[in-house]
């Protein structure tokens, strides 16, 4: 059942300077009926007004926003989520802005920070907030964390930028808004692998970044969104050709995600068995960010490939040591690598020296976390019939064969 506001705006609660600076939710939306309540509920009471562009519901979607009380703007989908972004900034009266997707929620350990953002005057800086999304939405599992700027400056020159993975930005500045740290967070459900299916999100987003490249042949952003929605599409190979191109071209003109993209090379070379190719990318990764857990996980793994594996512990293990903080300082993080992952990749150094009680250790230790992730009871399985315990072996396969 939607949630109706009541009578309106909420009343702000006056600071001590008797100054209240208003927050907009910015919004666009399209056959949303199963989130957008959730989404709009998540904020209720926290922001002054909520702005909407319906880019051509066929469902409940405009039903709900209406009421919500929101203001609501209609457009024809044009391939351009930028464009669509700014018709809703348009839309917005509030000093603040904040922008959800209708597939996201305010955690609300985050709403006391959001409005107490009506108490402070607005600077030219947005905010950068963390976004965690869930690869598994029944367990709540958050397969990955990024940091985004969605909270910034209601101001014309303050306007997105980019037809997918687009970024607020402004007028006369080439990168992203400067923005300052908060602690407000998002949950995310739309990374989930039964939605993204649904939707054909892959499919989509491949399309739209192979135009903006055709455009923009050498632009690194574009490039850097074309090799994740290739291989979000399933097209490795592409991804890989393209991820070396961009590794060359930001190697003189840095850019956020380069630690990110240097990994995911490293990985696909992993992949491929060339763990010193894989080695030399991981090793620049960590140089650039030493403290990134993602880079150090795949060093451990190109690390294992060549059978160096006390030094694959070691880098498994730094990458759960610093994966333990939580910090803004990477553009996209795998949450999972320091609760489950990297202990996995140590279990298995273990298991091809055939120490496999050793490895049993870790696994054990990982599947205190995660007492369902089915790799970890396969391996768990497997070294359980290694070590002659056929009973606990045959327990863990008749547990996956039930699952």
């Amino acid at each position: 059942m939607t949630r109706r506001a009541p009578s309106g705006k909420p009343t702000p609660a006056r600071g001590a300077s008797g100054v209240v600076y208003p927050i907009s939710l910015c919004m666009i939306v399209r056959n949303e009926e199963r989130f957008l309540n959730d989404a709009l509920t998540s904020v209720q009471g926290v922001v002054d007004e909520i702005c909407i562009v319906d880019t051509g519901s066929t469902d409940g979607t405009v039903a709900i926003a209406e009421s919500f009380g929101a203001k609501i703007g209609h457009v024809t989908w044009r391939d351009d989520f930028a464009w669509a972004r700014n018709a809703a900034l348009a839309l917005a009266s509030g000093a603040w802005i904040v922008v959800l997707d209708a597939d996201e929620r305010l955690a609300p350990e985050s709403r006391a920070a959001l409005e107490a953002l009506r108490h402070v005057r607005p600077e030219g800086q947005g905010r950068w907030i963390r976004c965690r999304n869930f690869s598994d939405g029944k367990r709540e599992i958050v397969g990955s964390t990024n940091a985004i700027v969605r909270i910034f400056p209601n101001d014309p020159a303050v306007r997105y930028r980019g037809n997918l993975h687009e970024y607020v930005g402004r007028d006369g500045e080439e990168h992203c808004l400067a923005a300052t740290t908060s602690t407000i967070e998002l949950l995310h459900y739309g990374y989930t692998p039964e939605l993204m299916l649904e939707r054909g999100k892959g499919e989509r987003n491949l399309r739209l970044s192979q135009a903006a490249v055709d455009a923009s042949p050498d632009d690194p952003d574009l490039l850097y969104n074309h090799a994740m929605s290739s291989l979000l599409a399933g097209q490795r190979d592409a991804g890989r050709e393209i991820l070396e191109r961009l590794i060359g071209l930001v190697r003189k003109a840095p850019r956020g995600f380069r630690p990110f993209a240097l990994m995911q090379l490293a990985g696909i070379y992993v992949d491929d068995d060339r763990p010193e190719d894989a080695l030399a990318i991981a090793d620049e990764c960590v140089g650039i960010v030493p403290t990134y857990p993602d880079g150090h996980f795949v060093r451990g793994r190109a690390l294992t490939g060549l059978g160096r594996y006390d030094e694959a512990r070691e880098a498994h293990g730094r990458a759960i040591s610093v994966g333990s903080n939580r910090t803004f300082e990477h553009f996209v993080v795998d949450d999972e690598v320091a609760i489950w992952k990297a202990q996995n990749e140590i279990g298995g150094t273990y298991v091809r020296e055939g120490r496999f009680a050793e490895a049993l250790g870790w696994l054990d230790g990982a599947l205190l976390v995660r007492p369902a992730e089915r790799i970890l009871i396969l391996n768990r399985a497997r070294c359980q019939e290694s070590l002659g315990n056929l009973l606990e072996a045959l327990k863990g396969f008749r547990f996956l064969f039930d699952m």
